[in-house]
């Protein structure tokens, strides 16, 4: 594994399509920090069936962090595309992909950074240390646990 493993999927045009044709054409587009992806470039998309869902993701934001866009209109479908496209300089990323074998893959990864992280915070430890990794609200979050001791924040400050 790399530092700078990255599980998440680059949006293309063709995987709007596809968001649009399966049925999840509100998307909450937001800034989104990886080890690998430069700062400011990076940008995370979470696809929802419902307006209301989208809009109850996008309320979470912070204000400049990221806004709902519906696909189903052409003015936030190019803006979508042109952002995502290869020249544009940005990172655009699907939230799809984290998963169980996604989940080992990133704590193999990043092992030796979450262990720092823990003795950082120092959590004390009862039998052993697991991590759940999860995306809440287009972030990726992830909960240490230890005996009856527990503690989430964002992954990438773990890793960073």
């Amino acid at each position: 594994m790399s530092l700078f493993y990255n599980p998440f999927l680059r949006i293309s045009s063709a995987a709007i399509s596809k968001l649009i044709e399966n049925g999840t054409p509100y998307v909450v587009i937001q800034r989104f920090k990886w080890p690998g992806v430069p700062p400011g470039k990076g940008f995370l998309v979470c696809a929802y069936r419902t307006q209301h869902e989208a809009e109850r993701h996008a309320f979470a934001l912070e204000p400049t962090e990221g806004k709902m866009q519906n696909l189903l209109e052409e003015e936030d479908q190019t803006k979508m595309i042109a952002l995502s496209g290869k020249d544009s300089g940005y990172l655009v990323f699907f939230n799809g992909t984290v998963d169980l074998a996604q989940d080992k893959n990133l704590k193999k990864a990043f092992v030796k950074s979450v262990h720092g992280y823990i003795q950082y915070i120092r959590m004390p430890k009862e039998d052993e240390y697991r991590v759940r990794i999860f995306v809440e609200y287009g972030r990726v979050q992830a909960t240490i646990t230890s005996g009856p001791h527990s503690h989430t924040a964002l992954f990438y400050n773990m890793i960073k």
